[in-house]
């Protein structure tokens, strides 16, 4: 498959439901639902979202302590954890490896699985052509969503309903996005921060909303940025919008659809896709095909002492 940003997105909601029909649902559930003990999440890049949205899911659905965590923090963090979950579509990158360093119980979600006796695979399948793009896509979403399905116990109708596209209609008339939210949203904020520098198509700022009300707030009327809101339909969030439209002239308002946050934080990541896709397309830029910087090649693959 070319590299293009249309042909991937029309292929989105397509590698989900594929991928759903082609793994072992069953084996991941059980093997989720047994993690009863404090849990380290861990991913970096696209697997980073997945991480964050793993790390509210097993909170949530097995009611135990968990975080998410960039792999270089379990070199200098206290391990006060039993279990690792490392997220990463291939699996083999150097940040799984140092996720496993300690002795922690280990398990990977990831489209592979290797001969490895300590760790337990929480393997996805796909019979669709490998995903050729830059911004991780279904390598994201894929994942999000076979968590999505042990939460919902395969109850995903719900879920797939929502991966249909956005479409928004607003003028770019800065780079700088101002991006409010909160734990509930996270995953769909993170995606949308890590895509728009890895993209090259805009300068987040991430604002936790009560963050906001401490001194925050000067940012807004020093710069002329466009705010890209969370509501999540709170008496906080209705009294945050009539207040920011006073002193931003453009306002994305992304809308809570479900009553469940963790379903809510699921359909604003897909929301949040096709919002970078409408930004990258008004700036004639390809997320699939960035031109990203040279300084790739060597640290990409670095795998010495961090």
């Amino acid at each position: 498959m070319e590299k293009n940003m249309q042909v991937n997105f029309e292929f989105l909601k397509e590698r989900v439901v594929d991928s759903l029909n082609n793994t072992d649902l069953d084996y991941i559930r059980n093997e989720l639902k047994r993690i009863d003990k404090a849990t380290a999440f861990s991913g970096v890049g696209g697997s980073s979202v997945v991480s964050e949205f793993g790390s509210k899911v097993v909170n949530k659905k097995n009611g135990i302590i968990t975080i998410n965590s960039e792999p270089r923090d379990f070199i200098y963090r206290s391990n006060a954890f039993d279990n690792v979950v490392a997220c990463s579509y291939s699996g083999n990158n150097y940040g799984v490896d140092v996720s496993f360093q300690g002795s922690m119980k280990k398990y990977l979600l990831s489209n592979n699985s290797f001969d490895d006796k300590d760790v337990t695979y929480l393997k996805y399948d796909t019979t669709i052509d490998k995903e050729r793009s830059f911004i991780s896509l279904g390598a994201t979403l894929v994942p999000v969503s076979i968590l999505m399905d042990y939460y919902l116990d395969g109850k995903n109708s719900e879920m797939l309903s929502s991966i249909e596209e956005t479409t928004f209609n607003f003028c770019l008339g800065s780079d700088i996005y101002e991006i409010f939210t909160g734990y509930d949203t996270s995953t769909a904020s993170k995606y949308l921060e890590s895509t728009m520098v890895e993209g090259g198509i805009g300068l987040p700022i991430v604002h936790d909303k009560y963050s906001y009300c401490h001194g925050r707030s000067t940012l807004g009327i020093n710069y002329n940025g466009i705010a890209i809101y969370y509501n999540r339909n709170t008496e906080f969030d209705k009294m945050m919008l009539e207040e920011l439209r006073q002193y931003y002239s453009t306002i994305i308002v992304i809308d809570s659809k479900f009553d469940d946050q963790i379903l809510d934080d699921y359909q604003m990541l897909v929301q949040s896709m096709y919002l970078t896709k409408y930004i990258a397309e008004k700036k004639s830029k390809d997320l699939s095909n960035v031109e990203y910087s040279p300084i790739v090649k060597k640290l990409y693959k670095y795998n010495g002492q961090i």
